[in-house]
């Protein structure tokens, strides 16, 4: 029987995740306030407004960047970073600070227990100064000393793009566990990919340059790496 296994894609698994209003509030406040309960849950709920009048006010928006990559984040930070500016127009140009948190380093002071076992977590995955068996066994004793929750373990798989067996999901080491194996065999399914891409490519390169016809580099990359017809003519 085939394993119940899904794509948890980030954007919706961190969404799902950040869509409580507990961790919300307790995120925003490591980030704005050094920890401090500012921010309360009870200030997310929603408010619909009928009609506006003159002397309403419109919500400040503030935007928080979570950056959860293994790199160190090395992109602009703010708006006159992203554009070309002349330095004698630069006054006029109004320059936004971009809000950066890197999972993998942060000094947040975090106080909800699942935001803590989230970032804490993703931290020790991300340290590329250990090994991955290391990062392993460091996760997987963290999660059993800590009881990690199941949400936790599935928006960390979903930080790192990976695919899960939902049926084996738990608390502790049999999750973790699970978590590791999946990470690890996508990041090898991903290698062999792009390895048979390179070749695929260095193939098509090597038949166009000494001017071998369209037809016949389909025919023969479809034969060497078994695709069908549409596949081959994408590397076109």
């Amino acid at each position: 029987m085939a394993k119940n296994t899904k794509d948890l894609k980030p954007d919706i698994v961190l969404k799902n995740y950040w869509r409580d209003n507990v961790q919300f509030a307790d995120f925003f406040n490591a980030v704005l306030f050094q920890g401090n309960n500012v921010l309360k849950p009870e200030d997310l709920e929603d408010e619909y407004l009928s009609r506006m009048k003159k002397t309403d006010k419109f919500m400040a928006v503030i935007t928080v960047v979570v950056y959860y990559g293994e790199k160190t984040w090395d992109g602009a930070k703010t708006l006159h970073e992203m554009l070309d500016i002349p330095p004698e127009m630069e006054r006029y140009v109004n320059d936004y600070k971009m809000l950066l948190v890197e999972a993998g380093r942060n000094n947040l002071t975090l106080r909800h227990a699942d935001n803590v076992d989230l970032f804490n977590l993703l931290e020790i995955i991300l340290d590329k100064s250990i090994s991955g068996n290391e990062a392993k066994k460091r996760a997987i004793q963290y999660s059993e000393e800590h009881g990690t929750d199941k949400t936790v373990i599935m928006t960390v798989a979903g930080a790192t793009n990976s695919k899960i067996d939902y049926d084996r999901f738990g608390k502790g080491d049999g999750a973790m566990c699970t978590l590791f194996e999946e990470i690890a065999r996508e990041n090898e399914t991903k290698g062999i990919e792009k390895g048979i891409e390179k070749g695929i490519r260095g193939t098509v390169s090597v038949m166009r340059k000494y001017h071998i016809p369209n037809e016949e580099i389909v025919k023969e990359i479809q034969e060497e790496y078994n695709l069908t017809r549409e596949e081959a003519e994408e590397y076109l």
